[in-house]
């Protein structure tokens, strides 16, 4: 079989389990959390990480935080690809005192990061500075006056 042929089967049974998984769905994607509380536009941040910025290792006991509270779908983790870092931004809650808490989470990469658990292997990210991830940042509560 030729190198050529070779790819193109390759390619097509991509697509093929591409076709049948719920998670790998085209249109825009967005990360939620806290009861909906936020939503972070996943495809924006894509972008803007897309400037080959520096990837970060994440610490193991941060990924098993990640996954933890994610909803993984078991599947999709067997053709998910580590070579993808995942992408961490900012948010900030406001607090029943009137203070507002920062704090940082993984918006992109949730099902790779539980594969590299699986797998024993290292996870990396690229961070979002304060101001991209305003940027993404498409709801948050709002602090209460």
């Amino acid at each position: 079989m030729t190198k050529s042929l070779q790819a193109n089967r390759s390619t097509k049974k991509k697509r093929e389990k591409k076709s049948t998984c719920p998670q790998c769905k085209d249109g825009p994607e967005y990360y939620r959390m806290l009861y909906n509380q936020y939503k972070f536009d996943v495809d924006k941040a894509r972008e803007i990480t897309s400037d080959e910025r520096e990837v970060v290792l994440l610490e193991r006991d941060d990924v098993e935080y990640a996954v933890e509270w994610a909803h993984i779908h078991e599947p999709h983790i067997d053709h998910v690809d580590l070579q993808y870092p995942g992408i961490v931004a900012h948010y900030w809650f406001p607090n029943q005192d009137g203070t507002i808490l920062h704090g940082t989470v993984l918006i992109d990469g949730h099902h790779r990061a539980a594969k590299s658990l699986k797998e024993n292997t290292p996870f990396f990210v690229r961070l979002l500075t304060e101001q991209e991830s305003r940027e993404v940042t498409v709801r948050q509560p709002e602090p209460k006056i």
